[in-house]
């Protein structure tokens, strides 16, 4: 079982919030460089969540199984009686990473530690909703096309794209593999967000995430296309952030 220190290694102290991130497929803590620096000087810390198998996880094999990855991650909070979640915090997710905040978000909700403040989906179907894609079934250059965001020099290298290649197609395994099951709604209020031309997630999809919670909820259109984490993006998010968690905290 691995640490805290593994999944959080980029943890800071002495903000109000901390804000716990999910990257997208494939991804690591440089997804949420920018908008990390762009909520620096607020009331927020934004923690990236680094998975197994990328990062300082290499050596680590990537989960292809939901439970699995669920059940590691709550061994990992309890073996420290959740001192992460003990105090002001909300979760982020980024595409397939939000269907991993929000099952998060089940955990910690039944778990002896503080609920979120907030839970918010970046571009990404509300969870009863996720549909299997394929995308973790293709060849190696349809699973870079469809997933996006490699820049095409990386993807002349070979052994970038094995390195890449293995968290990547892990993580499209366990999404297309998920499905809901429906549970008591969390109380924890949500942000949805879409950038305003995604072609996977129409504007009446993102508001179907209000069945999931009891709390608040709100919905937001940021950046362009289907990355809702764009310059402008990010820059829209981070300016709602630290009010949405500050409401999140008094409800």
């Amino acid at each position: 079982m691995s640490s805290a220190n593994a999944w959080f290694p980029y943890r800071s102290s002495g903000n109000d919030f901390e804000l716990f991130a999910f990257p997208h497929a494939g991804a690591g803590s440089t997804a949420f460089s920018a908008l990390r620096e762009a909520l620096s000087g607020s009331s927020v810390s934004l923690v990236p969540v680094v998975l197994p198998g990328r990062e300082r996880r290499m050596r680590e094999t990537p989960h292809q199984d939901l439970d699995a990855l669920l059940a590691d991650f709550e061994q990992m909070a309890a073996a420290d009686g959740f001192a992460a979640f003990q105090g002001d915090y909300g979760l982020l997710g980024h595409c397939s990473g939000a269907m991993i905040a929000f099952e998060v978000a089940r955990i910690l909700e039944r778990s002896p530690c503080r609920n979120p403040h907030l839970l918010i989906s970046c571009s990404c179907l509300p969870p009863q909703l996720i549909r299997d894609t394929g995308i973790s079934r293709l060849p190696t250059p349809e699973l870079f096309s469809r997933a996006g965001g490699t820049p095409e020099a990386l993807l002349a290298d070979p052994a970038f794209v094995a390195m890449l290649e293995r968290p990547l197609r892990a993580d499209f395994v366990v999404f297309d593999a998920y499905a809901y099951r429906p549970g008591e709604k969390l109380s924890t209020p949500i942000l949805a967000t879409r950038g305003p031309d995604d072609p996977d997630l129409s504007a009446a999809e993102l508001q179907a995430w209000r069945d999931q919670t009891t709390g608040g909820f709100a919905t937001m259109e940021v950046g362009s296309g289907h990355w809702a984490l764009t310059p402008d993006g990010t820059a829209m998010l981070a300016k709602r952030i630290p009010a949405a968690l500050y409401a999140g905290r008094g409800a």
